[in-house]
């Protein structure tokens, strides 16, 4: 067990009354954005927040401190004992929960699944993938987006991880993955609720991917699709709770970013008429450009988290070993857009690539997302198919907050649009003129 972190008393950050704390976590769980601004604006930076899957944490929302966390010498924060405490849900033999040397074998295993001839060889199995579902929404009535693209999302991750080809063994796995990450096991970081045994939600945990290790021991004596060399390599020691963590990281992440880029273009038509005009190629700055804005804007996790292997001084601050580092990317991506940073503006990036000191929707470090280029390539894949053969409109006027689904920022109402078959598309659209 963790033990818990206490901010040093010499440390000018001061965690607040117990009744603040109580109600700074109701306030994180309902408005986790605003939550952040409001606390920064009001007791400066680092500050301390209670979360209910973390505990007591430090939040830090410098670009210049989370670079001076992201970026430290090896081993002096870890994102594998922080990913445990966060999300305790996920295995602790895996890519995202191991440390140190151990993450490192383990990465460069993993590293060819998701890069390289692997990505080139599921680049046409995306545009399949993607046409297929996308034939299947519904036309001129409001729908949520979320679920579909959680179900476009695994298929790819089915494909590129394990060679699943067949949409119906998708559907099962998919069953599976939903089952074991149902609200009660996500409780599993309340340490008192172990004393019920058997009932407690940790139990629960355990039960559910042991009945997740036999669906998908189930769905792989099926047929499976050939993969690349390397990537079969990398499947072949692949254990249950790897396939576990690889799909939950996979799909989840990638799947919101698609739901809140669909949202943001069904609130602004004359990007998505501009879009549908680029035609494609090489480059495609608008394209480019609104993929980064909405990651910037809409992040799809709330947290970069990290734990302190010993004591560390930060911001002034004599911060003890184990405490839990939180780095919001909302936060630190709010530096980068001003002003408006809270407006969906592509033209912010039309004149080059985001600043890495400011734009960290895939982390840093030696800890990089090792998902991120196949991130990128769904969206630049997907988000074509949707645009050049709909017109978007929002099924409702006020723009959907950001809630949170585990360490998922997702649209609260799951993205609802409606969508029209595209007529001929009008480039109406221009950058504003920046002051």
């Amino acid at each position: 067990m963790q033990p818990r972190a206490e901010i040093d008393p010499g440390c000018p950050v001061r965690g607040g009354s117990r009744r603040s704390g109580l109600s700074d976590t109701i306030a994180f769980q309902r408005r986790p954005l605003r939550t952040f601004a409001r606390l920064q604006q009001s007791r400066g930076d680092p500050f301390p927040l209670r979360s209910l899957l973390g505990g007591r944490l430090l939040v830090v929302g410098s670009p210049d401190l989370a670079h001076e966390i992201l970026h430290a010498p090896a081993g002096t924060y870890l994102a594998g004992a922080a990913n445990r405490r966060i999300l305790p849900i996920l295995p602790k033999n895996t890519v995202l929960t191991l440390d140190g040397d151990a993450h490192h074998a383990r990465r460069r295993l993993l590293t060819p699944l998701f890069h390289g001839d692997a990505l080139d060889a599921i680049t046409p199995a995306i545009r399949e993938i993607a046409a297929w579902e996308i034939d299947h929404w519904p036309v001129e009535r409001p729908f949520a987006v979320l679920p579909r693209t959680r179900s476009l999302a695994l298929c790819i991750a089915a494909r590129l991880i394990l060679g699943l080809e067949d949409h119906a063994h998708v559907q099962e796995l998919e069953r599976h993955l939903t089952r074991a990450l149902s609200l009660y096991p996500m409780l599993t970081s309340i340490q008192a609720l172990r004393a019920l045994g058997p009932a407690s939600p940790q139990a629960a945990a355990e039960r559910r991917r042991r009945e997740f290790a036999r669906g998908l021991a189930e769905v792989m004596r099926r047929p499976t699709a050939a993969t690349a060399d390397d990537a079969s390599t990398a499947l072949e020691s692949l254990s249950a709770d790897e396939v576990f963590a690889l799909l939950l990281a996979a799909h989840e992440t990638t799947a919101t970013a698609l739901a809140w880029a669909i949202d943001q273009l069904a609130r602004a038509p004359e990007v998505a008429n501009a879009l549908a005009d680029e035609r494609r190629g090489a480059a495609r700055p608008l394209w480019d450009a609104v993929i980064w804005e909405t990651l910037r804007l809409r992040r799809p996790l709330v947290d970069i988290v990290r734990q302190t292997s010993g004591p560390v001084s930060l911001a002034g601050c004599d911060v003890p070993t184990g405490t839990l580092l939180l780095i919001p990317p909302p936060l630190i991506h709010r530096h980068g857009a001003q002003p408006d940073p809270d407006r969906f503006e592509p033209a912010r990036f039309l004149a080059g690539r985001p600043d890495p000191h400011t734009w960290l929707p895939f982390g840093g470090g030696d800890r990089r997302c090792l998902g991120a280029s196949l991130a990128l390539l769904e969206l630049r894949e997907i988000i074509p198919q949707i645009i050049e053969r709909f017109e978007l409109g929002p099924a409702n006027p006020s723009p959907e907050r950001p809630k949170l689904y585990g360490t998922a920022l997702v649209p609260a109402a799951g993205a609802r649009v409606v969508l029209q078959k595209r007529r001929q598309a009008l480039r109406t659209w221009a950058p504003r003129a920046r002051p």
